[in-house]
This record gives structure tokens, C-alpha cells and sequence, in this order.
């Protein structure tokens, strides 16, 4: 089959590029996508090339906090602008302020400013830490860095889309932890009281 050649080779010349690990993900699937009907394998095959030009994405620019970094297992930015608050999307549809998991090693002041890049594209600032979750989820005030531009998430496939929204709106969405949806509002309302 010309094309499974073709594929294969361009795997391999990205695992050159791009380490072992990337590899033995792509061995992996081709061999599933070997066992099974032409069609489903086609699909596994179309997947793992999606997956690595996500991969091909580039990486998140260094972390500017230069404070004593706080831990935590995850955290995330509070931002505010004109046309409300800051949010996430998920691939399901549910709302949340951006954030995720640090890394090892990382405060959570940068697991706040990479993952807000990650989902949304922006540099933000993280300030002073406004909540910390019973998930440990640290959420943090967050400013523009003067080098942000505008809204443009990196092809990551990890949220549906980033936008700001105003407190209003916030009931006409499904929350990814809808308790968050009252305590966001309030948050929302009292920083524009305090602007």
C-alpha cells in the first residue's frame, strides 16, 4: 500500500526530529491500525498525523514570574477586561477560567501564565493568588503582559475556544464545575467595583 509507505516515512523522519517518544506513540498506533478494518485504520492513521502537527506547536515562552513561587498541583488566571472575564470553553462545551496542571518543578505562578497561553494564546501577568479550590487549584489575578497580543490559542486541542464574557452571560453556559459560575460572578462584579 503506497500510502502506508509514504506515512510511515513521514513518522519516522518526525521521529527523527522529534525524539524516541513521539515514535514509539506512532508504533504504537500503526500497529492497532494495522489489526484492524481498512477504514478504522485510516482514521487511527489520519489521527496520529493530527496529533503530531499539534505536536509541532511551539513551545510556551518562558515563564516571567520572578517572585517566590507558590505549589500547587494546578492553577490558572483570573482576567478581567472591558468585556468581562476571561474563560475557557472546553471540548464539551463547559466554561472555566484557563488553567491546568503544573509541571514538575513548576510554581504555580508559571503553571498559571503557560497554561493561560496554552488555551488562549495571551501573556498574562499572574499577581496576587485571590482562591485556592479544595482541588488545590490555585487562581490567580492576572494582567496582560505588554507582549500579548489578542486571543489565539497555539493548536493544542485542548479547549473549543477563549473568549471574555460579561457576568451576565455566565447562566446562559455549562460550567465545568458549576460552582465555580456564582463565585466567578461575584469575583467579576467585585473587581469592577474595585476598578
Amino acid at each position: 500500500d503506497i500510502a502506508v509507505i509514504a506515512i510511515t516515512r513521514f513518522f519516522t523522519a518526525l521521529r527523527t526530529s522529534f525524539g524516541m517518544a513521539f515514535g514509539m506513540a506512532f508504533d504504537m498506533a500503526f500497529a492497532v491500525a494495522r489489526v484492524k478494518p481498512r477504514t478504522i485504520r485510516w482514521r487511527i492513521v489520519a489521527l496520529v498525523a493530527v496529533l503530531a502537527l499539534a505536536s509541532c506547536a511551539g513551545e510556551s515562552p518562558g515563564c516571567p514570574y520572578a517572585g517566590t513561587g507558590d505549589s500547587a498541583p494546578s492553577a490558572g488566571c483570573f482576567s478581567v477586561s472591558g468585556d468581562g472575564l476571561l474563560l475557557v470553553q472546553d471540548l464539551k462545551g463547559r466554561l472555566s477560567p484557563p488553567g491546568g496542571s503544573s509541571e514538575p518543578g513548576e510554581s504555580a505562578q508559571c503553571t498559571a501564565f503557560r497554561e493561560t497561553w496554552e488555551e488562549t494564546g495571551l501573556r498574562l501577568q499572574p499577581r496576587e493568588l485571590l482562591e485556592v479550590f479544595d482541588t488545590g487549584f490555585h487562581l490567580y489575578r492576572c494582567e496582560r503582559d505588554a507582549a500579548s497580543g489578542e486571543i489565539d490559542p497555539p493548536p493544542r486541542f485542548e479547549v473549543r475556544a477563549a473568549f471574555y464574557l460579561p457576568a451576565e452571560r455566565f447562566a446562559h453556559y455549562e460550567w465545568r464545575y458549576p460552582d465555580q459560575q456564582l463565585l466567578m460572578r461575584e469575583m467579576l462584579l467585585n473587581a469592577a467595583l474595585d476598578q
